[in-house]
């Protein structure tokens, strides 16, 4: 087989993919035989009639079919039965999701090392800042909501320049599990999200603000409301902290405000499951969609005490497993894009065992980004770590071509995060003192 050939069950296929072979005779099918793109659904319905499996070329394909596949590998099985679903849910459901038009380029403008220095004493000051506006919330019931907005547009300005900065940020105080803490995460997923969208900046902004907001109705519901729900009773309770949160917010922005518009439906789902109003499909606004993944996946890797936390790959595959029911496919196949596969700041075991940090990720390459080894393959900390950038095919001791074989928990290593970071980052300066990959592993 070519080495940008891959073999594909008939299920997996998607539009975009070039088909360079079939497990049966061309002959015995209505497909030209010199191959073809895929490019309509009564096309994958065919190859599902004819074959079991087809060979991709992935050079020739027009979507990234590594990716795919590994998500297709890596999901779970659904559990239970989908709920029927009448013919005009359905069709609400199946429409191909509105996208805002691309307003702009962004290009990444500034090292990560110098955005992440940048970037970490402004994150520290939010924190505080977040924390005490919740604080206020929930002791007295009062909030200066003007901080939230001056707080997003330094969040902009740094998500603009390299969202790898705040990402790391975000990744190393991943165990702390707050409101104020998850709504900054949250908002920091949000804006990277929308800048692979393209969106402008002030949709970055209202964004950001939305996601910063949203758990402020939380504060005034009873605490054990947010850590589980028995009964039907409790969770329409919970649910009304979307009414509490707007009560709040209307207060500086008004009603038509497009902070107010995504705080009223980021809860929807794609198939009507979510609340205050069984939205379904492009009835949910456009921006409260992308707010809605994104504060999602915050749920998923960091969730409220007493619930497991999934590490990115098993939030990302589950996402991608629940694509077209809970959010539209092409949102969540943006999503992934964006934030993608390992994160940067993920700990991830690499095929010689050893431990890295994921650092940087190229667009082209999510599933091979560049990573810091802090452990070696024999399980010693290094005290100068090897800066490797899987891109670029590199081997092991023995030669064997180096990639990443696990996502891990950031309970994986006894060396902390806050350590990581300054071993980094910090003063010691880590980074101008790596050893940089050259041969081998």
């Amino acid at each position: 087989m070519h080495l940008t050939t891959q073999e594909v069950p008939v299920q997996n296929l998607e539009i975009g993919m070039y088909v360079s072979r079939l497990d049966v005779p061309w002959v015995q099918t209505p497909f030209p035989i010199q191959g073809f793109y895929i490019t309509k659904q009564e096309e994958l319905e065919l190859l599902t009639h004819y074959c079991s499996v087809v060979y991709i070329d992935q050079f020739l394909s027009k979507v990234d079919v590594t990716s795919k596949l590994f998500l297709a590998n890596t999901s779970p099985a659904k559990n239970g039965h989908a709920p029927h679903l009448d013919a005009k849910t359905l069709r609400l459901i199946n429409e191909k999701a509105k996208f805002k038009p691309r307003k702009e380029t962004y290009t990444i403008t500034r090292g990560l090392k110098r955005e992440v220095k940048n970037a970490s004493v402004m994150y520290d000051q939010i924190m505080g800042q977040m924390s005490s506006m919740y604080r206020n919330m929930t002791q007295h019931g009062y909030v200066d909501m003007r901080e939230a907005q001056k707080v997003s547009s330094q969040m902009v300005s740094s998500i603009v320049k390299n969202p790898n900065a705040l990402a790391w940020l975000c990744r190393i105080g991943e165990n702390n599990r707050t409101l104020h803490q998850q709504a900054v995460r949250s908002a920091v997923w949000g804006l990277i999200f929308a800048r692979h969208l393209g969106l402008a900046k002030q949709d970055l902004i209202d964004i950001c603000t939305a996601l910063l907001l949203a758990p402020i109705g939380k504060c005034q519901l009873p605490k054990e409301l947010l850590y589980s729900r028995q009964s039907k009773d409790e969770e329409l309770e919970y649910q009304t902290h979307i009414e509490l949160t707007l009560a709040e917010t209307s207060k500086i922005f008004a009603q038509a405000h497009q902070v107010n518009y995504i705080l009223s439906a980021y809860c929807e789902r794609n198939n009507g499951t979510g609340y205050p109003r069984n939205l379904i499909g492009n009835r949910i606004p456009f921006l409260a969609r992308v707010t809605g993944i994104s504060e999602y996946y915050e749920q998923l890797i960091n969730p409220y005490p007493g619930a497991d936390a999934l590490t990115p790959v098993e939030a990302i595959s589950h996402l991608y497993n629940v694509r077209g029911e809970l959010f539209q496919k092409e949102l969540v196949e943006a999503f992934i894009q964006a934030i993608g596969i390992y994160p940067t700041g993920s700990l991830v075991k690499l095929s010689n065992n050893a431990i890295a940090v994921v650092l940087e990720q190229p667009e082209n390459f999510r599933l091979r980004p560049k990573v810091a080894i802090i452990t070696d393959h024999m399980n010693i900390h290094l005290d100068k770590p090897k800066i490797v950038n899987l891109a670029k095919d590199p081997v092991d001791h023995n030669g064997v071509p180096l990639f990443i074989s696990q996502s891990l928990p950031s309970t994986s290593t006894d060396i902390n995060a806050s350590e990581i970071h300054e071993k980094l980052f910090g003063n010691g300066n880590w980074l101008s003192t790596l050893v940089p990959f050259s041969n081998a592993v």
